[in-house]
């Protein structure tokens, strides 16, 4: 799953005025639950420890406790609140924020954090020469400029000048830049430097990343001795690992565990409704994936009620109708469960047997079905090409690790055959507002070639329009902008039938009991040590 970065909540969370809340600069006196290691099972591997070019909810565990981000994020309300930042203010025309920071915050080498440091983080990630990955995520930035040592004002371009973004997830954690021009990225990377509660201690691929405490974070004294994050893609084994005590947090309960988890009293299980999407995409750059007919026969060769059903048994993942979330504002979920596409073994034959006919698919056509190595996911897969399979379709499965996987659907130089892939299932976690979803996944925008997500490729101009009138109409309220979205995924879903909606996942871990002040929520981040906790364990 991906993991949108740069959350724009809009001016309303910030017209309050000057928004501050006190900060420690100095780190407090160990208390008496510091101490011991914490094992955390990943279901998938790690790629990136960069915040500037991660792009991957996993690593973005790694992230969390190494980077500070320059404002948090209430785990519950949602709503911004200082971290680097200790305040920030908006222009009266709302054309830009000024952020000011907290003095006496260190990078792990000793470096000061200051506003040069900051400045150049958004300034790299926007540079195209850079080709960072998130660079599409700051789509409304202009420039970060220098104020001060402690004060950075962040502008915006004109179009988005009607919102304040605030910028409140892990590819909005600073870097130093001094030591990234010296490292340079690649070096980086490998041994990341960050102002965080943890510090970078090893990565032995496809077995650990071990972090340990920064004896002299800023913000408070991480109550941790060390975090050991072990990937393990098999959640059979994961699970059984949480029982035998081998690791003490899990990142993905599957469904049929959630109840045995819940009557073991050696384990607490969490859940919330997240804010993702997770869906069947097909490649619109080339037939036959662009042609609708070849799209509407896969989702009639299926019942994806029944699919997403005995996946997750409704415990931890419910249906999608479109891409907002069930949970947010502007889903149009009844109007789109409506007219979602049904299970028509007859109707889909025929469609395909009519693409046949006309040379658009050939008699021997074959497809691959590609995903990550996620139990689930795989799962949806093989359902959809065991359902192709029986109408005449010869589809098979070919889950990837995220690389692999990433180099395909971004079309990059290591896959050459990214342009010819048909079909994929992939997922997006996103922030509190429907344009962290849409503009994202389904504008023409964000199709492009190792930046961008739209890995479909899928462009409609009318939608193009919509989705950008709802994030930059000046003086709209929510009601407007809500219309707007829900016109734009009503062309997506059903007019276009751009893809095929999977579900909205649940997250759900499961932590064993002699961890304490562990918190879920609806972003899936995974923070050990942030302004709203500091985990601590039973000796």
């Amino acid at each position: 799953m991906l993991r949108k970065m740069a959350v724009c909540l809009f001016m309303s969370l910030f017209v309050f005025g000057l928004l501050a809340v006190a900060q420690t600069s100095v780190p407090e006196t160990p208390g008496a639950h510091v101490g011991g290691t914490l094992t955390v099972g990943v279901s998938q591997t790690f790629i990136d420890m960069d915040p500037r070019v991660m792009n991957s909810v996993y690593d973005g565990y790694i992230v969390d406790s190494m980077f500070d981000d320059l404002v948090g994020l209430d785990p519950e309300t949602l709503a911004p609140i200082p971290y680097i930042a200790k305040s920030w203010e908006v222009a009266e025309d709302g054309s830009s924020t000024t952020f000011y920071l907290n003095e006496g915050i260190k990078f792990h080498n000793g470096e000061d954090l200051t506003a040069e440091d900051v400045a150049y983080t958004f300034n790299w990630i926007i540079d195209p020469a850079n080709g960072s990955p998130n660079a599409s995520e700051y789509e409304w930035m202009r420039e970060a400029v220098i104020i001060d040592d402690y004060t950075v004002t962040i502008f915006n371009k004109p179009d988005w000048t009607p919102y304040c973004p605030g910028i409140v997830s892990e590819s909005a954690a600073i870097v130093p830049k001094d030591t990234c021009e010296e490292m340079g990225p690649e070096a980086f990377n490998l041994n990341p430097i960050g102002s965080g509660p943890y510090k970078f201690v090893e990565w032995i691929a496809s077995d650990r990343i071990t972090l340990e405490r920064n004896e002299d974070y800023w913000l408070v004294y991480p109550n941790l001795d060390k975090i050991i994050f072990r990937p393990i893609p098999n959640l059979a084994t994961m699970m059984l690992e949480l029982e035998a005590g081998g690791i003490d947090v899990v990142d993905n309960v599957p469904a049929q565990d959630v109840k045995r988890f819940q009557a073991d009293p050696d384990v607490v299980v969490q859940q919330l409704p997240s804010l993702s999407y997770f869906h069947i995409g097909f490649n619109h750059s080339h037939l036959p994936s662009s042609d609708i007919r070849f799209r509407k026969a896969c989702g009639m060769s299926m019942d994806m009620d029944a699919a997403i059903f005995s996946i997750f048994q409704g415990l931890t993942g419910v249906r999608a109708y479109g891409v907002t979330p069930a949970a947010l504002w502007a889903n149009d979920r009844e109007y789109l469960e409506a007219n979602a596409i049904k299970e028509n073994d007859e109707e889909a034959v025929r469609l395909f047997n009519e693409l046949k006919a006309e040379g658009v698919i050939p008699e021997d056509f074959e497809t691959t079905i590609y995903c990550p190595l996620d139990p689930r996911r795989v799962q949806l897969s093989t359902i959809l090409a065991t359902n192709l399979q029986e109408n005449g379709i010869n589809a098979q499965v070919q889950p990837l690790d995220w690389g692999p996987l990433l180099d395909l659907l971004y079309r990059s130089e290591a896959d050459p055959l990214g342009e010819d892939f048909e079909i994929y299932v992939m997922g997006w976690s996103g922030g509190p507002d429907p344009d962290n979803f849409i503009y994202y996944l389904f504008t023409t925008e964000n199709a492009v070639i190792g930046t961008a997500n739209n890995f479909s490729w899928y462009s409609n101009p009318e939608v193009d329009r919509l989705v950008k009138e709802a994030a930059t109409c000046p003086g709209c309220d929510q009601a407007t902008r809500e219309a707007l979205y829900v016109e734009a995924q009503r062309i997506t879903f059903v007019e276009d039938y751009a893809d095929m909606t999977g579900y909205h996942y649940i997250e759900t871990h499961a932590v064993g009991v002699r961890v304490h002040d562990y918190q879920i929520n609806a972003l899936g981040d995974i923070e050990f040590c942030s302004p709203s906790n500091n985990v601590w364990v039973d000796g």
